[in-house]
């Protein structure tokens, strides 16, 4: 249902006003200049506010192809997360409401939806198996968490000694500066980072940097600085909305999802290897 809800371009339709009648293009107008009130108003209420009756109501809803009044509040919230991005659950705007665990588990699907396509459709299937194969031939591997990921890495490092693989939680150690001193030219470092920002003061990816291991990064978008360059990069959401900068939630989704790529990548090497 969300797939086809999140395709109607309620706002877009509404402007465009085509076959309205003028109780209905007055509606519009009243649904534009008002969402964010709207998607939480019963269909009593929108047509009480609006003044219009509610069939009126209906038959709009149902020319821009919403079945019920219920699928128009959700395809006009999707709308709302479309243009203005995560802002409607980092403020708790998406618990407001009269919303139903399912009408608030469809508007996650739908970011998590966003997430997945902007990360498949931006991977640059070269750049992926560099990473992969470097890894796989790495005689260490080191992982540094940088931002508000930490959780997301460990969970990632404990798939990866599944494989026998062992990483080293830079941030797990003491003594960074003598673990980051240890690191050999034979060796890989991967750098998760959930802000691409943080790069810019992250004295610890400074110190990383300095070793002659080859640096992957892993994070959302690149950094436009471009204080530092890593030998590979994964961005996992670089075609998404200005907002994810900013977003901790979507941020840590998109880098899991990255993560686990990359992950499964290493592990069908593996396998084939192993043929």
């Amino acid at each position: 249902m969300v797939g086809i809800l999140e395709d109607l371009n309620v706002l877009e339709q509404l402007k465009k006003k085509e076959g309205f009648t003028s109780a209905e293009s007055s509606l519009a107008d009243y649904i534009i200049g008002n969402v964010d009130k709207v998607y939480r108003m019963s269909l009593q209420e929108l047509a009480k506010n609006s003044y219009v009756s509610k069939p009126s109501v209906i038959r709009l809803y149902r020319k821009i192809g919403c079945k019920s009044y219920r699928d128009f509040s959700i395809a006009l919230q999707l709308e709302k997360i479309r243009t203005d991005g995560s802002s409607v659950i980092e403020s708790g705007d998406a618990f407001t409401g009269s919303k139903s665990m399912r009408e608030f588990a469809e508007i996650i699907g739908l970011l998590s939806k966003q997430i997945i396509d902007n990360c498949i459709m931006a991977i640059n299937n070269e750049e992926l198996d560099d990473i992969i194969h470097v890894l796989d031939e790495a005689n260490r591997i080191f992982v540094y968490a940088s931002g508000d990921i930490e959780t997301e890495v460990r969970s990632f490092n404990n798939r990866m000694s599944m494989m026998s693989v062992e990483p080293i939680m830079i941030n797990d150690d003491a003594d960074q500066q003598k673990l980051i001193a240890s690191i050999q030219e034979d060796d890989v470092v991967i750098i998760v980072s959930s802000l691409a920002d943080n790069e810019t003061y992250d004295k610890t990816i400074e110190f990383i940097y300095e070793t002659n291991a080859l640096k992957i990064l892993i994070t959302t978008y690149e950094d436009p600085n471009k204080r530092f360059q890593p030998d590979y990069a994964f961005y996992t959401y670089p075609n998404g909305n200005e907002f994810i900068r900013n977003s901790v939630s979507i941020s840590q989704m998109s880098l899991l999802l990255g993560m686990n790529i990359i992950q499964t990548c290493l592990l069908k090497l593996r396998s084939e290897k192993r043929g």
